[in-house]
């Protein structure tokens, strides 16, 4: 067997000992894929498996060219997790508006309806009617002024009217809100082909008072609408 090496300093005194170590500046060199067990990050230990942030784990970024991939987010307190962008034209279920259920189908106003507005440059027309709530009153020909309704009143809506021709050339037909006069059936000779009864949309409410009707001769009308008694 051979006699072990001893390594000495300048002085002759062994080298290697508690009292004498043997100190070795020197570069290492780990050879390529190496296996390294990595753990500690800036002095703390590795922080491994799932959990928090901490001093043990290391900062990471995602490349600008990465290739897509999924996120999982377990968002089990909303509001309190990262953001999340849907793709373009993904479907929604928008179960709840200001925090409360959204609220469906024909009915009163709630904190689940969400408000919306008609554009002022909108082109489409729209016809707010109470039909469930409508009357109707006859207006004989040749009535001057007569009330829609036991007295009428400021607000009174009138949907329409129905225009009775007994002849060809019957008279006109004219609207007042309240004084403000509104001719809708000119009439005269021959202003109708046929005696077939015709609607005439009115939607309206009055602004200064009761709906009233003027018939000419050969006509005769029926007012529809919602009219105070």
């Amino acid at each position: 067997m051979p006699a072990p090496v001893v390594i000495t300093d300048g002085d002759g005194v062994e080298a290697g000992t508690a009292g004498n170590p043997l100190v070795v500046d020197a570069t290492v060199s780990i050879a390529a894929n190496s296996t390294v067990d990595l753990n500690r990050v800036a002095g703390t230990a590795t922080a491994v498996n799932n959990g928090t942030a901490s001093a043990g784990a290391q900062r990471v970024v995602i490349a600008s060219d990465n290739t897509p991939f999924a996120v999982k987010i377990d968002q089990t307190t909303p509001g309190t997790t990262n953001l999340v962008a849907l793709a373009a034209n993904q479907s929604v279920n928008v179960a709840q508006i200001n925090g409360v259920a959204t609220t469906m189908g024909n009915g009163a106003s709630g904190t689940g309806v969400q408000r919306v507005t008609i554009a002022s440059d909108s082109t489409g027309t729209i016809n707010v009617r109470n039909v469930s709530a409508a009357a109707y009153e006859t207006v004989a020909a040749g009535q001057t002024a007569q009330v829609l309704g036991g007295s009428g009143a400021t607000g009174d809506t009138l949907i329409g009217l129905l225009v009775v021709p007994a002849t060809t050339s019957p008279g006109n037909v004219i609207i007042l809100d309240n004084a403000t006069s509104i001719t809708v059936f000119t009439g005269g000779a021959s202003s109708v082909s046929n005696l077939v009864p015709f609607w005439i949309a009115i939607g309206a409410q009055s602004v200064s008072g009761a709906w009233k009707v003027t018939t000419g001769s050969n006509v005769s009308v029926v007012a529809v609408g919602n009219f105070s008694a």
